[in-house]
């Protein structure tokens, strides 16, 4: 008869938990088709005392190290790296809006972008000058917001209002759109207006 081999003399062994006084080892199952299951450990040394897996202590937190100064714990972000800069300092859009500050004798100014945002000079502005604001460019659009004190644009001195009447005041949040036109498109005859399209007076971008 063969000799049975010493892993499998030990298949059925149990063990004690020199910490705990537990029984382990190998588990029977109570359902066929087979009569045991895998075992449950065999002895692990920890601190001296031969215990069962589930026993072993693991180092604590606290005796873990939490790295000196400058280590980084754990990887890094992938764009941690100079070579993949991050604006960490951009300022919110609300806060680059360029507010051009009104007065009635001045005519507004405006820049390449396509909303220019106005206010009075802390009070109410009905435009006097002329033109009443900077010519543009055959063709342009550009949406005046009001974004405080409110401003009145008159019909003539450089602006024609093709809704019809005299004037449109803006109030905080109020839009008008408008185009410039250096020829009418109607008469061919010179133009180097800016047209009020339409405007809202409450309804801001």
């Amino acid at each position: 008869m063969a000799k049975r081999r010493d892993s499998d003399s030990e298949r059925f062994k149990f063990f004690i938990d020199d910490r705990t006084g537990f029984q382990y080892g190998f588990q029977p199952k109570t359902s066929e088709p087979n009569s045991y299951s895998r075992e449950s450990g065999r002895p692990l040394s920890d601190l001296g005392l031969k215990v069962a897996p589930s026993s072993y202590d693991m180092p604590p937190p606290s005796k873990k190290s939490l790295g000196g100064e400058g280590d980084i714990s754990g990887d890094p972000r992938s764009n941690s790296g100079q070579s993949s800069y991050v604006d960490a300092f951009t300022i919110p859009a609300e806060s680059t809006k360029n507010i051009v500050y009104v007065n009635s004798s001045s005519s507004i100014n405006w820049n390449s972008d396509p909303i220019v945002y106005i206010v009075g000079s802390n009070k109410t502005q009905t435009m006097s000058v002329n033109p009443q604001l900077i010519a543009g460019q055959e063709g342009q659009v550009l949406a005046l917001e009001c974004v405080g004190s409110s401003i009145t644009l008159r019909s003539g001195s450089g602006l024609t209002l093709d809704l019809g009447g005299s004037f449109v005041t803006l109030v905080s949040g109020g839009v008008a759109t408008l185009m410039y036109h250096v020829t009418n498109a109607t008469t061919l005859k010179a133009d180097n207006t800016w047209h009020v399209l339409s405007y809202s007076l409450t309804n801001g971008f």
